[in-house]
C-alpha cells in the first residue's frame, strides 16, 4: 500500500493512494470518511493493528474515494517523537565531506518541524547557501528494543524519501548539524509512505538527486556503509524506537556544497528527489 496524508497543512486526513489505471487517474482513498477512529497515521494506529484495518478498507466494496489531481499532500505521516538521521553513510560523500570514513554509524537529530509535503515550497532565508540531499527514510511500526539485525526489518512499517536541505553557512558557523537542518520547510517527506509488502530489501533501490533537470546524485542504497537492519539494531541497543519514529539512512555522494564551483539553491529552482519504487518529491524554492 501507499499511505498517504492529503489536505491543508496541519489539516491533513490519511488516505490511500490508489495508482492510475489505464483510463483511471489516481484516486485517494478517504480513510477517516471510512473508518471514523483512524484519526491518522499516527503512533495509536501503528499499535492497533493499523495496516490491518486499511487492507480490510481496501476490500469493502463502495470506497470512498477523492480524485488525486490537484489535491496537496502533506508528509505521509504526522511529525514523529524521534526524526534520527544519519551523517556520511555512503563513502563516497564521507569522502567529498570531509575524507573521513566512519567505523560506526554517526547520528544527529533533525527537528520534526521541518517536515513538509512532496511539493510543498522550500523556503530559504535571504542569502542562504543551502543544499540537498535525497535519502530512504525509515518509518518504524512495532515498537524496537535490542533487535537482532536479522530481526530488525520486521519491526519497519514502510519508507519514504526525505529531501534532507542543508544550510551550509549555519552549519559551519555553529559547528553543527542540526540548527543547518532545522528550518521549517527543511524536509519535504513522500510522496507517501510504502509498506514493506511493496518493498521487502531496502538496499536494493536506486536513488538520485536533480537540480532544474541537472543529475547531482545518482547512487543505489546497496552503497550504504551501514544497512537499515544495521542502523536499527545498533540504534535500539542503546533506545527504544517507537511507532512512527522515522529514521533517514543518509545521503550518497554528489551534493551541490561539494562541488566545485559549488550549486546552490537559488530562488525558483525545482529540486526533485527520487527513490525507486518508492517515488518522486518536486520541490520548487523561494528565497524569502
Amino acid at each position: 500500500m501507499k499511505l498517504v496524508r492529503y489536505g491543508q497543512p496541519g489539516r491533513e486526513r490519511p488516505g490511500i493512494w490508489l495508482e492510475a489505471a489505464g483510463a483511471d487517474a489516481a484516486r485517494i482513498v478517504d480513510v477517516r470518511g471510512m473508518a471514523f477512529d483512524i484519526e491518522d497515521y499516527n503512533a495509536r494506529f501503528w499499535r492497533t493493528h493499523g495496516l490491518e484495518r486499511l487492507r480490510g478498507l481496501l476490500a469493502e466494496e463502495g470506497l470512498k474515494t477523492l480524485a488525486a489531481d490537484g489535491v496537496r499532500l502533506g508528509p505521509p505521516v504526522p511529525p514523529p517523537r524521534r526524526l534520527i538521521c544519519l551523517g556520511k553513510n555512503y563513502r563516497d560523500h564521507a569522502e567529498e565531506f570531509d575524507a573521513r570514513v566512519p567505523a560506526q554509524p554517526i547520528y544527529f537529530a533533525k527537528n520534526p518541524g521541518a517536515l513538509c509535503g512532496p511539493a510543498d515550497e522550500i523556503r530559504l532565508r535571504p542569502g542562504a547557501r543551502a543544499d540537498a540531499e535525497v535519502e530512504l527514510a525509515v518509518v518504524i511500526g512495532r515498537p524496537a528494543r535490542a533487535v537482532a539485525e536479522e530481526d530488525a526489518l520486521d519491526h519497519v512499517a514502510g519508507y519514504t524519501i526525505l529531501n534532507d536541505v542543508t544550510d551550509r553557512d549555519l552549519q559551519a558557523e555553529r559547528d553543527q548539524w542540526f540548527l543547518g537542518k532545522s528550518a521549517d520547510t527543511f524536509g519535504p517527506l513522500g510522496p507517501w509512505l510504502v509498506t514493506t509488502d511493496e518493498l521487502p530489501d531496502p538496499q536494493a533501490l536506486g536513488l538520485r538527486q536533480r537540480v532544474n533537470e541537472l543529475v547531482l546524485q545518482d547512487s543505489h542504497t546497496e552503497r550504504m556503509l551501514f544497512g537499515v537492519a544495521r542502523i536499527l539494531a545498533d540504534l535500539t541497543h542503546v533506545l527504544t524506537l517507537e511507532p512512527g519514529d522515522i529514521i533517514s539512512t543518509g545521503t550518497p555522494g554528489g551534493i551541490g556544497s561539494a562541488r566545485r564551483p559549488p550549486v546552490w539553491l537559488r530562488d525558483g529552482d525545482v529540486v526533485e528527489c527520487e527513490i525507486d519504487g518508492v517515488g518522486r518529491l518536486r520541490n520548487r524554492v523561494r528565497m524569502e
